[in-house]
């Protein structure tokens, strides 16, 4: 058997409406939000005034018999009637025994009190009549309709003639329709209506009670004049009294009819993601705007000029100096705090990157209501100069390997000084040997390695080998550079990503677990 799932309690409502209050703050307009948080602030305020007293009021159109059936029900003529209207210019109250009433009805702002002789069935009643609804006077309409937002209980009196008028049903009934259990509907002089058409008018008024989602509101049939159902009327009364959960129960329909209402276009259309989408069209974006591909090509040459220097043919490894570094140039030598010489993002760049960003948040924004859609993809974008300005800083703080130096680039070096060593040799032999014969000295004789004297294939051996080595060092220089560029590229891209993950993706995913926060909050509060 299905278990019957338990409504929460009037904390948990406020509660659950004030959190959802809260993360609504700064998207949601403020003016949306008004009318929660006054209702918010009445609960508070109720709740903590006179709990164990239930207000009730008479609420009516002009001419429905309101005081006439307030004396019936107090048991003498409190309330002025005559046949001049509006009669009921002020709210007036009957009280029977009700600790802390005098409080309650300084909040009510009702200076007009009558207190009752005790009756043990009425202790902790104040019955008020109020002016008519559709009073010609502004003000009396004014105070009806702020009692009406305000008193535990509401008893709506309609006559025979005026029961449909579209008054009560458009501008009270039907917006208080979440009230049903703390509303008691009274057709007032129903002895005007022959006793064959009783029936039919309270079948007409009941069905038009359901339209206003009233449902099966109870519907008391009263006469002030003759008396009859007044006495049902005061055994309703009575039983709010004991079940003492009016007050309680209109700050639930409250709470649960500014929820609603705020729900209608705040709650999810669809399924809301649990974090962003995929951001690898917004890393390639930045990494544009960032310059990385310009940077990865002068990380290729930087190494390329440090490997000639390292590893090419000695006599002419200085014209490699002559060249700058792309790398020094760029200011990306070596990790710093500061900025790069890199040229600023172009307007081009800039608007991929806000395309980017854009696209991230629409796209994860997917099934939110409309204002909170809208409203993030506004604040996600906002961040796009501060990523923008971010990215320089990222490719700043990388270590792009400027200052590794390879194994291989030491062999190089090594056998390339010792292959100019040698030819060096040959060259002195060389030289020595001239010298001799330009003195006509006796010359020593010179040892042959195969076919050539060791002092010419010294010379020629030093060369010779000497510049297959650099050959074959800028070969394995440019493989080299193609790594380094890739490495380089590589931890660019990390960089980047980790920097738009701090400055866009974390800030959207808070955003959509507010979100997901809020909704679930706001649909406790309706539930």
């Amino acid at each position: 058997m299905r278990r019957r799932q338990r409504r929460p309690e009037l904390e948990e409502r406020t509660d659950a409406l004030g959190r959802a209050l809260d993360l609504a703050d700064g998207v949601v307009p403020a003016e949306r939000l008004a009318p929660a948080r006054e209702v918010l602030g009445r609960a508070g305020e109720r709740s903590a005034i006179a709990p164990g007293v239930t207000v009730a009021a008479l609420l009516g159109a002009t001419g429905s018999g309101k005081s006439s059936l307030f004396n019936a029900l107090v048991g003498e003529p409190l309330a002025d009637v005559h046949a001049r209207r509006p009669t009921t210019t002020r709210p007036l109250a009957a009280v029977w025994d009700a600790p802390g009433a005098a409080g309650l009805l300084d909040w009510l702002e009702v200076p007009d009190r009558r207190v009752r002789p005790a009756d043990p069935r009425l202790s902790g009643l104040v019955l008020l009549d109020l002016p008519d609804i559709d009073s010609t006077r502004a003000e009396n309409r004014r105070v009806a309709a702020r009692l009406a937002e305000r008193v535990d209980a509401l008893v709506w009196v309609l006559d025979p003639q005026k029961y449909a008028d579209a008054v009560v049903h458009e501008e009270y009934l039907h917006p208080l329709r979440e009230h049903a259990s703390v509303s008691i509907v009274v057709l007032n002089q129903a002895d005007r209506l022959a006793p064959e058409d009783l029936p039919g008018v309270l079948d007409h008024l009941r069905g038009i009670l359901r339209q206003d989602g009233m449902g099966d509101v109870e519907v008391i049939p009263t006469s002030a004049r003759t008396g009859d159902g007044v006495a049902e009327l005061r055994e309703r009364l009575v039983r709010l009294v004991e079940e003492g959960r009016a007050a309680r129960a209109r700050l639930e329909a409250d709470v649960r009819t500014v929820a609603r209402e705020l729900a209608t276009d705040q709650l999810p259309t669809g399924d809301v993601a649990d974090s962003p989408r995929e951001v690898g069209a917004l890393v390639a974006a930045c990494a544009a705007a960032a310059g990385a591909r310009e940077v990865r090509t002068a990380v290729e040459r930087s190494y390329k000029r440090r490997a000639v220097q390292q590893t090419g043919w000695p006599p002419l490894r200085w014209l490699a100096r002559l060249r700058p570094d792309p790398l020094r140039r760029l200011h990306l030598e070596r990790p710093t705090d500061g900025a790069t010489s890199l040229p600023a993002a172009t307007p081009a760049q800039e608007a991929g990157v806000r395309t980017g960003v854009h696209d991230l948040a629409w796209d994860s924004t997917a099934g939110m209501a409309a204002a909170w859609r809208a409203r993030v993809t506004q604040r996600t974008e906002d961040r796009v100069p501060e990523l923008v300005d971010a990215l320089d800083a990222t490719i700043a703080r990388e270590d792009l390997g400027a200052q590794r130096r390879p194994r291989w680039w030491r062999v190089w070096w090594l056998l390339g000084h010792l292959l100019f060593l040698t030819a060096l040799v040959g060259t002195g032999w060389l030289a020595a040997l001239a010298v001799l014969g330009y003195l006509q000295l006796p010359e020593p004789t010179t040892p042959m390695a195969g076919p050539l004297p060791w002092p010419t294939a010294l010379l020629l051996g030093g060369v010779v080998a000497g510049l297959v080595l650099a050959l074959l060092g800028r070969l394995l220089a440019r493989v080299g550079a193609r790594r380094a560029g890739r490495r380089a590229g590589a931890r660019l891209q990390s960089g980047i990503r980790q920097t738009a993950e701090r400055v866009v993706v974390e800030p959207l995913a808070q955003d959509l677990t507010r979100y997901r926060d809020f909704a679930q909050a706001l649909t406790l509060a309706t539930t």
